[in-house]
């Protein structure tokens, strides 16, 4: 089971290139998994076909700590990013508050996506930018997969639908 993060990618990167901006970083998800990798390597590629920095991806736990650590790393860093795209969305609310606590403004200085779109991500403020997709559908379809695997021993792959972009208040062009 999997979906296009390469897709997401590409709409998340050429969103925040229309927005005008050119260094955008990512606190990935840990290293050894297939989906991070792939997310790296789309970044990568798309970040250059759209003429953007080469990012800096910055490789975590997926923890709230993880996330705020990596943020206050990019935040101090003599070439900071404009944005930044986290793997989940408990990395980017932490993100948001260090960002906050570090006096850069969001989305002015910093633009803010979270990879997923729970409720968290719409209360805080400002609300993140976030990749949403039905998540209940998503556990529905993996369940059935797995079942059928325990049924006869394999299942076929199966492709969920595609996150889509979600602008909200936590991205803008830059400074």
């Amino acid at each position: 089971m999997w979906s296009d993060d390469s897709a997401a990618l590409r709409d998340t990167l050429t969103y925040l290139a229309a927005l005008g901006h050119r260094s955008v970083a990512r606190v990935a998800g840990l290293p050894e998994l297939i989906h991070t990798q792939l997310r790296d390597r789309a970044q990568r590629e798309i970040s250059a076909e759209l003429g953007l920095d080469e990012p800096v991806v910055i490789h975590t736990d997926y923890s709230g700590e993880e996330g705020a650590h990596a943020t206050r790393r990019l935040v101090s860093a003599t070439a900071r990013p404009t944005a930044v795209i986290y793997d989940n969305d408990i990395m980017a609310v932490a993100g948001l508050s260090v960002a906050q606590e570090m006096g850069r403004d969001v989305p002015a200085d910093l633009s803010l996506v979270a990879w997923d779109d729970s409720q968290p991500s719409r209360v805080v403020r400002p609300a993140l930018t976030a990749l949403s997709r039905d998540i209940p559908a998503y556990g529905t379809h993996a369940a059935r997969t797995l079942l059928a695997m325990v049924d006869d021993g394999s299942a076929p792959g199966f492709q969920d639908a595609t996150a889509r972009l979600v602008p909200r208040g936590s991205t803008a062009p830059p400074r």
